[in-house]
Formats: C-alpha cells, structure tokens, sequence
C-alpha cells in the first residue's frame, strides 16, 4: 500500500468510487445511507463536512478533520457501513445483477462477501483558499458535466443546495469552515 501524506490543518478533497463502476447513486434509496453516513462520521470523526456531490457511480467529498488520522479511520468506516447498507437494499429491491456484482468484487479480493467500494480512496490536500473553492465549484459543477443535469441547482445531492439555495434538508454541512 502507498504510505500517505498528510499536512495537519488541511482540507481534504477525497473521491471514491464504487467498484467497476456501477451507477447505483440512481434513486434515493441508494443515497439516503450515503447522507446518513456521512452525517453520522462527521461527528464521529470531527471532521467539518465543507462541500460533497453524490454522483451516479462516485463521490467527491470536501473534508477538513479536527485531529490526526480522521480522514484513513473516517473513509475506512464510513465505506464499510455503507457497503453493507447499499448490499442490503439492493437484495430487499431485488436489484439481483447489483449483488451479484457486489458478492463477485468480494469474491475477487478475497476480504468480503459484498465489496461495493474500489479499494482505497483518492485524496488531495487543499492548501489555498482559492484551491479550496476551485474544489467546491468543480464539485458543484459535476453533475452539469456529466450530462445528469441541466444547472447545478437542479441536482439534489449536492452541497451546492447548501451553499446556493439555502437548502439544508438532506444534510447540514460546515460552510463556515475556517
């Protein structure tokens, strides 16, 4: 494994991707545990949560951790529950091709019986603020690249409904972040 490096006080610009690239980020019910995880490590792991999109088939998330190790421990747990939340709806919607694709990465790396995550997570340290926003906007433009939608506002799992709209519905994130 590739030893990381990390600058205490940074702000993180993570992705990760789910395995071979299944676009399961397609409905709600697949990204509601992404949201509740997410909520729920953040303060399990002091980090603030500055900005995140949920795309179809990954993530990228902005996160600036109040101590050491937050980010590996955060990213490790935060794959891990939601692989067994995402693997459990797919059987309960009988999504039979999604586990079949789960249980087989599994079986592939040998350390599972469900995989839904790629190995890893990329992960950038952002030292400017200017970087810092160049990040967010590049986030928040995601969906509008990827053809999903037509403007940023229109995509819904996004913090730009956080940052533009006043929307704090799905999940409250940490705006205020120096």
């Amino acid at each position: 494994m590739e030893k990381r490096y990390r600058i205490e006080g940074s702000i993180y610009y993570i992705t990760s991707v789910i395995y071979n690239r299944l676009k399961i980020f397609t409905q709600p019910s697949f990204v509601i545990p992404i949201l509740d995880s997410l909520n729920y490590y953040r303060y399990q792991y002091s980090c603030k949560l500055i900005g995140y999109v949920i795309m179809l088939d990954h993530i990228h998330l902005l996160l600036f951790p109040q101590q050491e190790k937050a980010i590996t421990d955060f990213m490790r747990d935060f794959k891990r529950f939601t692989s067994g939340r995402i693997t459990r709806q797919a059987k309960v919607e009988g999504k039979t091709e999604w586990v079949k694709n789960f249980e087989e990465a599994g079986n592939e790396t040998e350390r599972a019986d469900y995989k839904v995550w790629q190995d890893s997570f990329w992960e950038q340290s952002i030292y400017t603020e200017k970087f810092l926003k160049q990040k967010l906007d590049y986030i928040h433009l995601n969906p509008v690249r990827a053809g999903i939608v037509q403007t940023a506002a229109d995509y819904p799992y996004s913090s730009y409904r956080n940052y533009y709209l006043d929307d704090h519905q799905l999940i409250e994130i940490d705006s205020q972040w120096y």
